[in-house]
């Protein structure tokens, strides 16, 4: 082959290259070889299936009429191709990488076509086909894992789509955000979603035999989610069982099959009520005329706080609305709760800022406070015999001191959750006032009908269990020192007289109980126990009383007997809804405030304790601990709750105790995420109620340095804002700084130590420094005050 000669190539050309046009390049001033075309025999014997798009060597017609050779551009030379085409692969030619087609395949006529993406190497593109390989067989993984761990229903449904074609990375997205197991609303809270921050296990010093919370089918549940669950516990659980009963719902409280409750958080549900979509509150309050909007804050009102805090009878107090009947509905009432629904409500911005006129709470509150003047300001009619109309108003009058007593106490809520209890138990103390005029915790009267005595009965339990509560954590004598005449009916018995709370949860269409009535009466006897410690305890002159060793020792064992004795869906084993949990922290709350003055005694020599008061002390935090961490693995603490912003700071406090004294200790760590966890609870409870806030900063502002900066990885906080910057509100609370033992709680409310005091008194430490720097890590480990 004659070649050019000014321009030969190092390189000997291939046999499919000398036959391209391409392989020859224009010269300046140089002559040009006329390359003659492979004849047809060539090509067959080659058995190529190309076309020749011409058989003689193209050619165009220069300026004085005669024909020379076109020579189509070529690539320039030095310029790197990533990746060639696959025909010119296989053909071994010089390839430009030119996409859709590259220049060789276009001259042709041959289908062009690439491996690679644009500016990716056959290199990456292997690599990138592997990792597809591997994501593709972890999907098929991830569904078998569905198809062996969810429930029969759930797992047809998967199989269903298999069958109809979806590719198993379809169906894990329908899994994960929400057309299979909710709707896509509440992505992606869908499915078990909450990991603890920080450390993602359990401590370790919560992971023993003895703790029967492991054993709660919550917790199987979380399991499920852990590629190694015997790691998370530390022993080796009976996965038999947890992939038969637990798969499958055998032994659910709430019938066989409904694992809603335990695949979902409470959150994603939504109450059912024949009334509740058909009420128009726009009839019962001046505020807003936006029935539609007025029914949201009603229901989550409902689905939140009155499991709770059951002040009336949702029941009666529905139908009434819905008929326009003012016996259990008042517009007094309907302000009320509308305020506190108003906590509840995930659509309203600004939630906390109850001092804002224009937040709608605040109008609920403002008009609530301007019928409670008048209402609790009506006399009782004078008894006139010779008058035939006193009888109907006295009756009249009585139904509204009731809706006002209800009211009164949802007022009392409000004003607490506003950092303003000293204003707030005043409506309690009115509401205290009301009852004793109508009677209301004494034995039924003859006169009332049926439905307005079980409304009485429910108000009289729920003003007792009321005044306890606020008297224990305010460290006074409760008001009413006895319980309601009137007993509650059991629950298995009369279901009905206690109007069940049912829910649905997403995607399904069976409705669920929340065992409202088991749960009201296990709250009334819980309450009767501690009334007692309360009566004993606390003067209304001088320093409180203490217990002695066998009045602790009484009390301890009725608590025991009292969870011993709980119904079955309110058991270690079956609790999973909010206020389930929140009985349980209770419960271990009150075993530690009780048995703290006696941490040292451990029996005479004679009769040693089987388990010493420090026993219990341990196993009551541990198990408190326990059940904290099981409301946020499958709740979360984002949702509106008014009273676990207790069990999250007197946790808090013990924790930061602890880490105090856990220097060198190989549980620091784990006690760190602990605390990380309760200050992030805290902080999402503070976007609902301003006492959160006012928690949040003294809790931090006790927080060593290196744990803020942690903090920050996980809460979107400016710590140095939230320290030293101004509270938005003044706070008017009476709340005892949290403490571990009634004794230690009573001695600092003596020497004056508040929520309040404490606030004041770092604002004023704060006024005489600036913003502190970026922290660094102390050497001295001393704590920010």
């Amino acid at each position: 082959m004659e070649l050019c000669p000014a321009t030969a190539p190092t390189m000997m050309p291939s046999r499919s290259e000398s036959a391209s046009p391409l392989d020859r390049q224009q010269q300046p001033g140089g002559p040009l070889r006329r390359l003659l075309p492979a004849n047809a025999t060539a090509i067959e014997t080659n058995g190529s299936r190309e076309q020749s798009v011409s058989r003689t060597s193209p050619t165009a017609t220069s300026s004085n009429g005669t024909a020379s050779p076109v020579i189509p551009a070529r690539r320039k030379r030095g310029q790197a191709t990533t990746a060639a085409c696959g025909a010119c692969r296989k053909r071994k030619s010089k390839c430009d990488g030119e996409r859709p087609a590259c220049s060789i395949c276009r001259d042709r006529g041959t289908a062009c076509e690439f491996d690679t993406n644009a500016a990716e190497t056959h290199t990456q593109a292997l690599k990138r086909k592997f990792n597809e390989l591997q994501s593709q067989k972890s999907a098929f993984e991830q569904v078998y894992d569905v198809l062996q761990a969810r429930s029969e229903q759930e797992a047809k449904e998967v199989f269903r789509r298999i069958r109809s074609g979806s590719d198993a990375g379809t169906i894990l997205r329908h899994v994960n955000y929400g057309d299979m197991l909710v709707q896509l609303a509440l992505v992606p809270e869908a499915r078990f979603r909450y990991e603890f921050p920080y450390l993602p296990d359990m401590p370790p010093f919560l992971r023993n035999m003895d703790n029967p919370y492991l054993d709660s089918d919550v917790y199987e549940y979380a399991l499920r989610q852990c590629s190694n669950p015997s790691h998370q516990t530390g022993y080796q659980r009976p996965q038999q069982r947890l992939l038969t009963n637990a798969a499958n719902g055998a032994d659910s409280v709430y019938g066989a099959g409904q694992l809603d409750p335990y695949h979902k958080p409470y959150s994603s549900a939504t109450v059912v009520h024949p009334w509740l979509d058909s009420v128009k509150p726009s009839k019962w309050t001046t505020v807003s005329s936006d029935d539609d909007l007025l029914r949201k804050i009603l229901h989550d009102y409902f689905l939140f706080d009155y499991d709770w805090f059951t002040f009336f009878h949702k029941d009666h107090f529905l139908e009434d609305m819905g008929t326009e009947n003012p016996r259990f509905c008042t517009p007094l009432l309907v302000n009320a709760l509308l305020c506190m629904g108003c906590f509840c409500h995930r659509g309203l911005q600004g939630r906390a800022e109850f001092w804002n006129p224009k937040n709608i709470g605040y109008q609920f509150l403002a008009e609530a406070k301007r019928l409670f003047e008048l209402e609790s300001s009506v006399e009782r009619p004078f008894r006139d015999p010779t008058d035939p109309t006193w009888e109907h108003r006295d009756r009249e009058w009585e139904q509204t001191r009731l809706t006002t007593i209800q009211a009164a106490l949802l007022l009392t809520l409000i004003y607490n959750l506003n950092a303003s209890d000293k204003i707030g138990w005043r409506f309690t103390l009115n509401a205290i006032e009301m009852a004793d005029e109508i009677q209301l915790l004494g034995p039924p009267l003859e006169r009332h009908s049926p439905e307005m005595q079980c409304a009485r009965t429910y108000t009289a339990w729920g003003l007792f269990c009321w005044q306890n509560l606020g008297s224990y954590h305010y460290l006074k004598p409760p008001p009413i020192s006895k319980p309601p005449e009137t007993p509650l009916p059991d629950p298995s018995e009369r279901p009905q007289w206690y109007g069940e709370l049912w829910v649905r949860y997403p995607l399904s269409q069976s409705r669920l109980p929340t065992y409202h009535g088991y749960l009201f009466k296990a709250l009334s006897e819980f309450w009767t126990i501690m009334n007692e410690v309360s009566t004993l305890t606390f003067s209304r002159q001088g320093p409180s009383t203490k217990l002695s060793v066998d009045q602790i020792f009484r009390f301890y064992y009725r608590l025991r007997a009292w969870q011993h004795n709980l119904p079955e869906p309110l058991t270690p084993k079956k609790i999973v809804l909010p206020h389930q949990l929140k009985l349980h922290m209770y419960y271990n709350h009150m075993l530690i405030d009780l048995v703290t003055p006696i941490l040292d005694y451990t029996g005479s020599p004679e009769m040693p304790l089987a388990h010493t008061p420090r026993d219990i002390y341990n196993e009551a935090v541990n198990h408190f601990e326990t059940v904290v961490r099981l409301y946020y693995l499958r709740h979360g603490f984002e949702a509106t709750d008014s009273f676990l912003l207790h069990f999250l700071g007197f946790l808090n406090h013990i924790t930061m105790n602890a880490i105090e004294t856990s220097a060198g200790s190989s549980f620091l760590e784990a006690r760190r995420s602990t605390m990380l966890l309760l200050t992030k609870g805290i902080h999402d409870q503070s976007r609902v109620h301003f006492v959160a806030a006012a928690v949040l900063r003294l809790q931090v502002g006790l927080m060593r340095p290196e744990d803020v900066d942690l903090l920050k990885q996980f809460v979107d906080i400016e710590s140095d804002q939230l320290i030293f910057g101004p509270l938005k509100q003044t706070v008017h609370t009476a709340w005892p700084v949290y403490s571990i033992g009634l004794e230690t709680k009573a001695e600092q409310l003596m020497q004056g130590k508040t929520l309040a005091t404490c606030l004041a008194k770092m604002t004023l430490e704060s006024e005489s420094k600036s913003p502190s720097p970026p922290r660094s890590l102390p050497t001295n480990g001393q704590r920010v005050r």
